[in-house]
């Protein structure tokens, strides 16, 4: 009987000292997690926190809305998701609750109106009417009212429809500065450059091809948005940066990250371009319902050309992409910073089962029953 008790004691002393190496741990938790995770699952990081740079994809149906936290701390937004109340609901949500910090002011120093359709520009008029804009980037797509104001005839720059002119309101009323964007109105700072390669046009014959495309580029790591670009601005940019030999200007479109054309639709991501511009991250806004998005095509030329790393909105919910200063890529999905990945309290609770369970159980002898 002593010789049970003194055991059980040790086991008891034994267990406190582990349990309390275990809980430790949670004074270098961050370490713990990233470890584990880049070696189980490499393509989810909890590294994003410690990201200089922010990139946002927001699942706002099969529409688009980028945010961004840039390395200087200010904020850039690229669309605002689609006309209906699920899909703004969705992005004002995430900007107050997963992008704002709690106490900060809510200023995007850039808005990006890609084009004029309507899962684009469908929850503008509600971002203006929520955040401060300083400046606005649009394309050079007109209301009727503008159109006859300005002088502009040709029909293929004027965009009517309600949700288009709400935006156009909107914009007006906020008295912020507005920019339509050329292949000039690059953004440039000591450590990043955001440059807009595309429009090379002023006048499309469809209205996804006003898109810009924009490189946004930091601690050597390339992201590519395109909107809903589609094939023609892909071989304008294929011609007008290719050599002599008609190899590729790997030195402009070569990315490591890609926002995926047009929601995945085959109308973008050529095999062609998709080469030249050879991402090891590509992201496809979309809820994978509407219209065939994304396309088979388009995977599968993702996959043929050796993209690594596909995310889609619809499976992932929303994505978020982090560089810091050293060019370190972490990604996140689901809820921000809570993707699919090892915590410390999961690994802090099955090792503490398993460790108590060896401690109290190795060594017990069982007794015999008398019969």
């Amino acid at each position: 009987m002593e010789k049970e008790k003194k055991s059980l004691l040790i086991r008891i002393v034994i267990a406190i000292i582990f349990m309390g190496l275990l809980f430790s741990t949670y004074f270098i938790r961050d370490e713990i997690e990233l470890f584990l995770n880049s070696m189980f699952y490499p393509e989810v990081s909890s590294n994003i926190s410690s990201s200089n740079l922010k990139i946002h994809f927001i699942d706002v149906g099969n529409a688009d809305a980028i945010a961004i936290e840039l390395p200087n701390g200010e904020h850039m937004l690229i669309d605002s998701g689609d006309n209906n109340n699920t899909s703004r609901n969705a992005l004002i949500n995430y900007l107050d609750n997963n992008f704002f910090d709690t106490g900060e002011e809510k200023v995007f120093d850039y808005f990006v109106l890609t084009h004029g359709d309507a899962d684009h520009v469908g929850g503008a008029a509600l971002v203006f009417e929520t955040y401060e804009i300083e400046k606005c980037y649009r394309s050079r797509q007109y209301t009727p009212e503008e159109a006859a104001e300005l002088g502009i005839t040709t029909s293929n720059q004027i965009f009517s429809g309600p949700v288009f002119g709400n935006f156009i309101s909107a914009l007006e009323k906020e008295n912020c500065e507005v920019e339509f964007f050329t292949v000039n109105s690059d953004i440039n700072f000591n450590d990043f450059d955001i440059n807009f390669i595309a429009p090379l046009q002023t006048n499309f014959s469809k209205s996804n091809n006003y898109s810009p495309v924009i490189i946004l580029t930091y601690a050597g790591v390339k992201t590519m948005f395109t909107g809903d670009a589609e094939k023609d601005v892909e071989e304008d940019l294929l011609d007008l940066y290719s050599d002599y030999s008609g190899e590729y200007a790997k030195s402009v479109l070569d990315v490591d990250i890609l926002k995926v054309g047009h929601h995945g639709s085959d109308s973008s991501s050529t095999a062609p371009f998709i080469r030249a511009t050879s991402p090891d991250y590509a992201v496809i806004c979309t809820d994978g319902k509407e219209y065939g998005h994304p396309s088979e095509t388009t995977l599968n030329t993702l996959q043929t050309n050796g993209v690594k790393n596909v995310y889609r909105t619809d499976l992932n919910g929303n994505i978020v992409i982090g560089v810091n200063s050293s060019g370190n890529i972490a990604v996140s999905m689901g809820t921000y910073t809570k993707g699919f990945q090892i915590e410390w309290y999961q690994l802090a609770i099955l090792v503490g089962v398993v460790g108590l369970t060896i401690i109290f159980s190795v060594g017990v002898k069982k007794k015999k029953s008398k019969r």
